[in-house]
């Protein structure tokens, strides 16, 4: 009996594993690298309205002027044409804050040489972190401003940005010297509409750091789209 159907059998075999070991990685740069709702447009978040034109207005994030932790002035027009995630946190927190800015962390390296993201951490105790104290604090995450700014300022603009423009909670127990603050972290577009807030600490949603990467390729995705 010829051997020749076996030998066909494993020739074919043998080019079915070699794609195999091909195609898999490329699926999965695909799935995991560039987004797997990349098709999918995010939703623009809060209030909008119709002006006399017909034309919808969203909700977009005010002006501001906070100090990072190279002492340098960062506005509104400083991220203007970025991608922002956006947090809060202060300095001396011991469990919630390095959590969150270490997942943020995760994130920030996933993005860390494209020039179209870039990364807020605003204190909530800006009368204790000072820039010397953000610049340490921001140390031990790896930041490097303007990529990832630690920002203090004035307490009274930074609770109200954090309320009015992020939609997030931050406010001062003075009795028990405390803080409350969001453990989310948002997505701001280009236009400084939020297009999602997300848990940041580890456990409060299912992939969450996966969640926030596929989101801002997802957001990258939209904007190459409109070229």
């Amino acid at each position: 009996m010829s051997d020749t159907p076996k030998k066909n059998t494993s020739s074919l075999v043998t080019i079915l594993l070699i794609t195999l070991l091909i195609v898999a990685p490329i699926v999965w740069i695909v799935i995991f690298k560039t987004g797997r709702h990349l098709t999918e447009k995010l939703p623009i978040l809060f209030e909008r309205t119709v002006d006399a034109n017909g034309d919808t207005i969203y909700h977009t994030i005010d002006d501001f002027e906070f100090t990072n932790q190279l002492g340098e002035k960062i506005t509104k027009q400083s991220i203007k044409g970025k991608i922002a995630l956006v947090n809060f946190f202060f300095a001396s927190c011991h469990d919630v804050c390095p959590e969150m800015n270490r997942n943020l962390q995760e994130v920030y390296k996933e993005f860390l040489k494209d020039d179209n993201v870039i990364f807020l951490s605003h204190s909530v105790d800006p009368e204790h972190d000072s820039v010397p104290v953000l610049f340490e604090y921001s140390k031990r995450f790896g930041a490097e401003a303007p990529k990832w700014n630690f920002l203090t300022g004035s307490k009274e603009k930074i609770y109200d940005i954090a309320e009015v423009s992020y939609k997030l909670l931050a406010n001062e127990d003075r009795e028990n010297n405390s803080f409350f603050h969001s453990e989310n972290i948002v997505l701001v577009d280009k236009e400084g509409r939020i297009r999602g807030i997300f848990p940041g600490r580890r456990g409060m949603a299912k992939d969450g750091i996966p969640a926030i990467i596929d989101a801002v390729r997802a957001l990258e995705y939209e904007y190459k789209q409109q070229q």
